[in-house]
């Protein structure tokens, strides 16, 4: 196992699971075991009990009881009635008030990180199916963000070792880059991930305690169907996003006019219908561009440009060279952009579009892969009369065929 050093942000982040998890599954109580990589065992941390007992401190060797097979198998388990579960032996489980309980690891990328263990339902029954698999997906969200800390953790130590050194080299700039990048994601992503996860445990616990009808259930569950739709483009948005910063040693070189007509045909149904006319006015013999992600960056603007014209517009995109840069334009008819609004659109997760249609991370990628070509990324807006987006690639970080 690797040894993860969590930071009491790490450790406030497991409790608010633990929390809301003995909340959610009406649980008398809950504790939250962390890994003693040294001695192979688990330590209990915390503990939420109704009935006050208290075993804080307490150690549990991997492999032993119910924590330590699931932190030995790295596996959930239901316990449905401890007296009748082969699994486990018999007469060890006194404190528990009843037979049933759910126990979950906190896996990171880096391995084991803790158990929680979830018992004792106010209402005397066993836990459900239901239950269970709530329990694990919860595990799996705050992994995530666990995994999203850690991250960070690392790069910090990184960043310190380069200052030491006071090196200048183009390995520091890349990396600095990079940090700068995760700094803007760190800051935001609990609090997207927890908007949407809110919304899916208020709703589900409303199902889960209160008797109502098929109709109302319906709306509940869509509900919830929309808050974990929401979680999912988010990671998937992040993975892409952490794609596009470590990939930085591509040495494919392409035509800028080539990955234009690559992303407009990622919306050739909705220029096939006529609402949008695109027209273009693209210079020739352009130096070709190293691939540092041009195809993304115009995609999104495209994308961003058809949303602002749902009735229907002119999409203008034109592309040029000067002395010593290439430039290319993307102007739209649409509804254009607000002046407070325009400070704030390269900020990771900031979007005025409705809940379930962005999750305001195109933008902020837009940003940084112009910034790997040193170039420019500028907008210019006026409310009602459309928006125009201009990219300025310097020609030094241009390879000619």
């Amino acid at each position: 196992m690797t040894k993860v050093d969590l930071s009491e942000l790490h450790k406030n982040i497991l409790n608010d699971t633990l929390s809301r998890l003995k909340n959610l599954l009406n649980a008398e109580s809950a504790s939250l075991f962390l890994l003693d990589n040294e001695h192979q065992e688990l330590v209990l941390n915390s503990v939420f009990d109704e009935h006050k007992v208290q075993f804080k401190g307490r150690r549990q060797r991997i492999g032993e009881g119910v924590a330590g097979c699931v932190a030995n198998e790295r596996k959930a388990v239901l316990v449905k009635d401890i007296k009748t579960d082969a699994r486990f032996s018999q007469g060890r489980y006194h404190h528990y008030h009843t037979n049933s309980f759910i126990c979950v690891p906190i896996v990171t990328q880096d391995g084991l990180i803790g158990v929680i263990n979830i018992s004792d339902k106010c209402s005397g029954e066993p836990f459900t199916e239901k239950d269970f698999e709530l329990a694990c997906l919860i595990s799996q969200l705050t992994s995530h963000v666990v995994d999203n800390e850690i991250q960070m953790f690392s790069s910090k130590e990184e960043l310190e070792i380069l200052r030491k050194e006071k090196t200048e080299n183009a390995q520091e700039q890349v990396f600095l880059q990079k940090f700068a990048s995760m700094g803007k994601l760190a800051g935001g992503i609990v609090h997207e991930i927890n908007n949407p996860l809110d919304a899916v445990l208020r709703y589900t616990n409303i199902l889960i305690e209160r008797d109502v009808d098929e109709t109302v259930a319906k709306e509940y569950l869509t509900e919830v169907k929309v808050g974990l739709t929401r979680i999912m483009k988010i990671t998937r948005s992040l993975l892409e996003f952490s794609q596009l910063l470590k990939d930085n040693a591509r040495q494919d070189v392409v035509d800028v006019n080539d990955m234009l007509e690559e992303a407009l045909s990622l919306f050739r149904h909705t220029i096939f219908l006529g609402k949008i006319n695109v027209v273009k006015d693209l210079a020739t013999h352009l130096p070709r561009v190293a691939d540092k992600g041009l195809c993304r960056v115009f995609s999104n603007l495209i994308k961003n440009a058809f949303d602002a014209m749902p009735e229907g517009g002119v999409l203008t995109i034109t592309t040029s060279l000067d002395h010593d840069k290439i430039h290319i334009s993307f102007k739209d008819t649409g509804c254009g952009i607000p002046e407070e609004v325009r400070e704030r659109i390269f900020t990771p997760f900031f979007t005025t579009k409705p809940i379930g249609q962005g999750i305001g991370l195109g933008l902020p990628i837009c940003f940084e892969v112009v910034q790997r070509y040193d170039g420019k990324i500028e907008v210019n807006s006026e409310v009602g009369l459309g928006a125009e987006f201009k990219l300025s690639l310097p020609i030094k970080n241009i390879s000619h065929p």
